[in-house]
C-alpha cells in the first residue's frame, strides 16, 4: 500500500469515526433528555389522586412523548367497555364508552397483551373509512396499559412533527407507560379503598359510621344558620318472612332495589346509608319536615308498586318509614333527631307497617 493510500484509508477511518461519535452524541443526548423527562414525569404523578394524575397527563405528556394527540381509555373486563378518561382532542365527546368489539385495534392491543403499531394506519385492516382531518401522520400506536396481568386501559397516539414513528420513539413511550400505568394503579387502588371504607359492601350506599359523621355535621351547619334539615328511617316490612320463603339471595335483591329506590331520590346534597339489616336513613338537608314527608311518601309508593320475582313466583314489599326534622330549639344533637325517626319508625310498624310517621321530640306523633 503507497503512501497516498494510506493517507487515503486514515482519512476515511477519520470521518467514520466522527460520524460515530457525532451519533453516540445524539443518541447519548436523546437518551439523556429521555431519562430526564421520565423523572419528571415519575415526580408529576406518583402518589396523586387520579382527578390530579388525569390533570397533569393531559397538560404535559404530549410534550414528554413529542406526540400531537392522545387518548386514554380504562377498560372494565367485566362490562368490556372502554371509558375515555383522558385525551387532548378538541372535538371529542364527554363521556364516551366504547364496547371491546367497537374498537378493533384497542380490542387486539388489550386481549393480545401487547401495542399495536400501524405506520399507515389509513391502509390497515382497523381503519373503517372515517379519516380524522386532525391527523397528518399515517401512524397510530395503541398500548395497553398494564401492571403484570392485569388490564387497566389502552394508551393511543396519532402525529408529531416529524411526521413518522421509530423504534427508538416506542421504546421511550413504553417506558413511559409503565410509569404511568403503575401510578394510575396506585391511584384507583386507594380510591377504592377509600370507598370501601365508608360504603356498604351489598347496597353502595353509605355506611353506618360515615352517615353518623355526615348527620353530625349537618346538625351542626343547620344549628349556626338556621337551615332546615330532615331524616327519614326506613325499614323494609316482614323482611325475615322474605328471606325464609324466598332465600337471602332475593333479600339481597331487596335491599339492593330499596337501595337504588333511595339514590334516584337523593339530590347533591343528600346522603343515603344502610343503617343496619334491613334499615336505611336518608339525611335531608334544606329540608323542611313536609318536604321530607313527600319524599319518603314516593319512595313508599314506587316501591310497593315493584314486583319481584322468582322463577314464576312474584311478589312485593313495603316499608314503613319514621321523618322527623331537626328542631333547634330542642333537639340539639345528631343522636336526639335519630332517636326522634326510630321512634316514629318504631310506631309506624306497630300501627300497621307500609306507611310514615312524623315525629317530634316530645314523642307526639302523627301519621303523615
Amino acid at each position: 500500500m503507497n503512501s497516498e493510500s494510506f493517507d487515503k484509508l486514515r482519512q476515511d477511518e477519520l470521518v467514520l469515526v466522527q460520524s460515530l461519535l457525532k451519533k453516540q452524541n445524539s443518541m447519548l443526548g436523546d437518551s439523556l433528555l429521555h431519562l430526564n423527562n421520565l423523572l419528571y414525569l415519575h415526580k408529576s404523578i406518583s402518589l396523586l389522586e387520579f382527578k390530579e394524575i388525569k390533570k397533569v397527563i393531559a397538560e404535559k405528556l404530549p410534550s414528554i412523548l413529542s406526540i400531537q394527540y392522545f387518548t386514554l381509555f380504562l377498560y372494565d373486563k367485566n362490562k368490556k367497555q372502554l371509558t375515555l378518561t383522558c385525551h387532548n382532542h378538541p372535538n371529542l365527546p364527554e363521556p364516551l364508552t366504547l364496547h371491546l368489539d367497537d374498537s378493533g385495534i384497542m380490542r387486539d392491543a388489550l386481549i393480545n397483551g401487547r401495542y399495536v403499531l400501524e405506520m399507515d394506519f389509513f391502509n390497515s385492516k382497523y381503519f373503517k373509512g372515517r379519516r380524522n382531518p386532525l391527523y397528518q401522520n399515517a401512524f397510530f400506536v395503541c398500548i395497553p396499559l398494564m401492571i403484570e396481568s392485569e388490564i387497566l386501559g389502552v394508551l393511543n397516539l396519532n402525529d408529531n412533527k416529524k411526521g413518522f414513528f421509530t423504534i427508538n420513539d416506542l421504546d421511550f413511550v413504553l417506558n413511559v407507560t409503565e410509569f404511568v400505568s403503575l401510578s394510575i394503579s396506585n391511584s384507583l387502588l386507594f380510591a377504592k379503598a377509600e370507598t370501601l371504607s365508608v360504603t356498604d359492601g351489598l347496597t353502595s350506599l353509605f355506611n353506618r359510621q360515615y352517615m353518623q359523621n355526615m348527620l353530625n355535621g349537618e346538625c351542626g351547619r343547620s344549628m349556626r344558620y338556621a337551615s332546615p334539615l330532615s331524616l327519614l328511617m326506613l325499614d323494609v316490612d316482614h323482611f325475615k318472612k322474605v328471606n325464609d320463603a324466598y332465600g337471602h339471595q332475593m333479600g339481597d335483591e331487596v335491599l339492593v332495589e330499596v337501595a337504588a329506590l333511595l339514590k334516584r331520590y337523593c339530590r347533591s346534597n343528600d346522603v343515603a346509608a344502610r343503617y343496619g339489616g334491613e334499615e336505611f336513613i336518608l339525611i335531608l338537608p334544606e329540608t323542611k319536615l313536609s318536604g321530607a314527608v313527600q319524599i319518603a311518601e314516593r319512595i313508599r309508593q314506587e316501591l310497593a308498586g315493584h314486583v319481584f320475582r322468582q322463577g314464576a313466583v312474584e311478589f312485593r314489599v313495603t316499608i314503613s318509614c319514621g321523618v322527623a326534622e331537626f328542631e333547634r330549639e330542642r333537639l340539639c344533637t345528631a343522636t336526639q333527631l335519630i332517636k326522634c325517626a326510630d321512634f316514629a319508625l318504631y310506631e309506624a310498624k306497630k300501627s300497621g307497617r307500609n306507611r310514615i310517621i312524623v315525629g317530634n321530640d316530645n314523642n307526639g306523633l302523627s301519621t303523615a
